[in-house]
C-alpha cells in the first residue's frame, strides 16, 4: 500500500490520509506551501520537462529523473535535519544532567556499601534473608547500598547514550546538508538499558516518567514509556509476590504453633 511522509512531524501516513494521524498536520496545504518555497527557490516555475516529476507532495523540489517517492524523501531529511537541530540543545542538557545525577547516586551507593562493611557485605547478603526481611529490607544498608549503585549506573548509561545521539544527530544533519542519506537517529540502546534498569531499581520513577512519555508523539518514545512502565510493575509484582510469601509463611508458622 502506498504511502506518504508527513512534512511537519515525519510520520507515515496513508496515500488517501489529508491530515496526519500523529500531528493533525493538513498535508495538501503543507505540501503547497514547500511547493510554493520551492518554486521561489527556484527562481520562478517548473521548466515543462520537470513537470511530471514535480507534481507530486514536494512539487518543485526534485531535479530531473527523480520520482515523486525520492522527492518526498528529500523534504523528509530536510525536514529531519531541522528536527535534530531543534534538539540539540535538549540532548546536551538531559546528557548533563544524567551524567551528574548519575554520577552522585553512584558516588552515595557506594559511599554507603563502603559504611556497610563493603564487598564482604555484599557477599553476606543472601536472597533468604532480603525475602525474610520483606519490606524491612529498603531499610538494609547493604541492599539500599546495592541499589542507589545500580541506579547510578542506570544513571550514566544515559548519560552515554544521550552523548551518542548527540554525535549521530551531528553527523546526519552534515549528511543532508551535503545532500546525502542522513544516519538513523533513534533512541540509544544504552539509554534504552539505563532507564529500564531504572524502571526497575525504583518502580514510581519508571512508572511516572513511563506514563509521560507515552503521552508523546513519537512512535519510539512511546514504545519506551511502555517498556519503563512494564518494567515498574514487574518490581512491584516482584516486592508484592514477596510479602505475600512471608505472610503465607507467617500464617502457617502461627497455625503450626497453635496445634
Amino acid at each position: 500500500m502506498a504511502v506518504q511522509i508527513c512534512p511537519e512531524c515525519g510520520a507515515i501516513c496513508q496515500e488517501t490520509d489529508t491530515h496526519c494521524m500523529d500531528c493533525g498536520c493538513d498535508i495538501v496545504e503543507a505540501e503547497r506551501k514547500i511547493s510554493r518555497r520551492a518554486k521561489q527557490e527556484r527562481g520562478g516555475g517548473p521548466i515543462m520537462a520537470d513537470e511530471k516529476v514535480i507534481s507530486g507532495a514536494a512539487a518543485g523540489m526534485a531535479e530531473a529523473g527523480e520520482t515523486s517517492a525520492k522527492v518526498r524523501l528529500k523534504e523528509f531529511d530536510r525536514h529531519l535535519a531541522d528536527k535534530l537541530e531543534k534538539e540539540r540543545v535538549a540532548v546536551v542538557i538531559t546528557a548533563i544532567i544524567a551524567l551528574i545525577a548519575g554520577g552522585a547516586i553512584l558516588l552515595a551507593g557506594w559511599q554507603a556499601l563502603s559504611a556497610a562493611n563493603g564487598i564482604e557485605a555484599l557477599r553476606a547478603l543472601s536472597y533468604t534473608e532480603l525475602r525474610q526481611r520483606g519490606l524491612g529490607a529498603f531499610a538494609f544498608p547493604p541492599f539500599v547500598a546495592t541499589l542507589l549503585i545500580l541506579f547510578g549506573l542506570a544513571g550514566l548509561l544515559c548519560a552515554a547514550g544521550q552523548i551518542e545521539r548527540f554525535v549521530i544527530g551531528q553527523k546526519a544533519i552534515a549528511q543532508v546538508k551535503e545532500g546525502e542519506r542522513p544516519e538513523v537517529v533513534g533512541i540509544s540502546t544504552m539509554t534504552w538499558v539505563g532507564l529500564l534498569i531504572a524502571s526497575f531499581v525504583f518502580a514510581p520513577f519508571g512508572i511516572v516518567l513511563g506514563i509521560i512519555f507515552m503521552l508523546g508523539q513519537d512512535d519510539e518514545t512511546r514504545r519506551l514509556g511502555s517498556q519503563m512502565i512494564k518494567s515498574g510493575i514487574l518490581s512491584l509484582m516482584v516486592i508484592g509476590l514477596h510479602l505475600i510469601w512471608n505472610a503465607i509463611e507467617g500464617f502457617m508458622a502461627q497455625a503450626g504453633s497453635n496445634t
